[in-house]
């Protein structure tokens, strides 16, 4: 024969602080709002209406403590709300952010080419054009953005990158002309060669800016000049 045994109420505020597990036999226990935490309180489930089940006393005994608010309704199944966790938001993927923005920039470089009433346009005509119209980009994408000036042994002059946070990626601006190919896989080598000193750079991120559409093969070429290597490169063909 089974004997069920008659449990008490339980009211629980919505963080999972037990207020009391003997409501129904001692409402003056009970109250409207947790003491701990300010939380509204319940003692039924918000999904079925069945009560909390609290204390199993025994008679002639009073219950020692408290038992732990339960998970999920025994009724319903439902989760209690102080047990749906929302967790830590997850971190950004500061590279993946970069290359969405470097495939994108190419198209505000052309909207920029028609202004209002015949204003002048603002063109990008060299790679200097396309550093600054990046740096602005990556400034309303990002709260770091740090200059990395640097003269590479490719170039006749100063050269710009970029190093982003909070995941450390470098980023570098090259302009396609034409046949230009080998000497573009080049230098991305000798970049990644700069960075592999940096320890802190997480990966390098070159955008290939190519407005003449030199590149019949975008895809195939950003394959071939991706590595895994430390860091590890991605390239994006703009």
């Amino acid at each position: 024969m089974t004997i069920e045994i008659l449990r008490d109420v339980m009211q629980v505020c919505l963080s999972g602080h037990v207020i009391t597990d003997v409501l129904a036999s001692h409402p003056e226990q009970g109250s409207n709002y947790c003491d701990r935490c300010g939380s509204p309180t319940l003692s039924r489930c918000p999904t079925c209406g069945e009560g909390i089940p609290g204390a199993a006393p025994l008679a002639g005994l009073m219950p020692i403590g408290r038992r732990p608010a339960p998970q999920h309704c025994p009724g319903c199944g439902a989760a209690f709300p102080w047990a749906i966790e929302e967790g830590p938001a997850p971190a950004p993927d500061t590279l993946s952010e970069v290359l969405a923005l470097l495939r994108r920039l190419p198209r505000a470089a052309r909207q920029l080419r028609e202004r209002h009433a015949g204003r002048p346009t603002l063109r990008v005509d060299d790679l200097h054009d396309v550093e600054d119209l990046l740096r602005a980009a990556l400034h309303l994408q990002f709260d770091n953005v740090r200059r990395e000036t640097r003269t590479p042994t490719y170039a006749s002059d100063v050269r710009t990158d970029f190093v982003i946070g909070p995941g450390q990626v470098a980023v570098t601006a090259k302009l396609l002309t034409e046949n230009a190919e080998p000497q573009i896989a080049s230098e991305i080598h000798e970049d990644t060669l700069f960075y592999q000193r940096r320890p802190e750079v997480s990966a390098l991120a070159v955008l290939v800016f190519d407005p003449e559409q030199f590149l019949r093969d975008r895809q195939r070429f950003e394959s071939a000049l991706a590595s895994n290597g430390i860091p590890p490169v991605r390239c994006v063909v703009s």
